[in-house]
């Protein structure tokens, strides 16, 4: 998966298809997918979001962040960033309605989004945003053995 997610990603940057965003998606065959998106190029000193968004397969879960979940020894659905010095978080990862969840995630559509800003006075060039993908899939008789997936996106800022 972590291996199609490379080369559609890959291919999307040496075709440099005039696509505004930058996307890496896991395969089907699994009960979860998810895609990563972000704009290909960014300008110094302008903020940006990067999204993820998970689709679940009826009868399958994900494990919510939440404390409840992490005392009982399950695997909370995470994903965070690692930036270059340049490029500052803002703020934590946000849920788009969490209203909708408790202790899972169920359904298409699972939408997060983590902001961002480049330094205004950053050198125009490749910057990589490693994002780190942490899940555990559940349905009510099984769970499967936590997915950890590291996926590099390369954020091109012009001046």
């Amino acid at each position: 998966m972590f291996y199609k997610a490379q080369i559609i990603f890959t291919v999307c940057l040496l075709l440099n298809i005039m696509s505004l965003k930058v996307v890496a998606q896991t395969g089907s065959s699994d009960p979860v997918s998810y895609t990563i998106e972000a704009p290909e190029t960014v300008k110094a000193g302008d903020k940006f979001t990067i999204s993820v968004v998970f689709n679940i397969k009826p009868g399958w879960f994900l494990y919510a962040p939440i404390e409840k979940n992490t005392v009982l020894g399950k695997i909370p659905t995470e994903v965070t960033f690692k930036v270059p010095e340049d490029i500052k978080k803002l703020g934590e990862m946000e849920l788009l309605d969490e209203t909708l969840f408790f202790d899972t995630y169920r359904g298409d559509g699972i939408s997060m989004f983590q902001k961002f800003q480049v330094d205004k006075s950053v050198f125009s060039g490749k910057y990589i945003i490693k994002a780190n993908v942490v899940y555990q899939t559940c349905n009510e008789d099984i769970c499967y053995p936590p997915v950890r997936k590291k996926i590099d996106l390369v954020i091109v800022v012009v001046n």
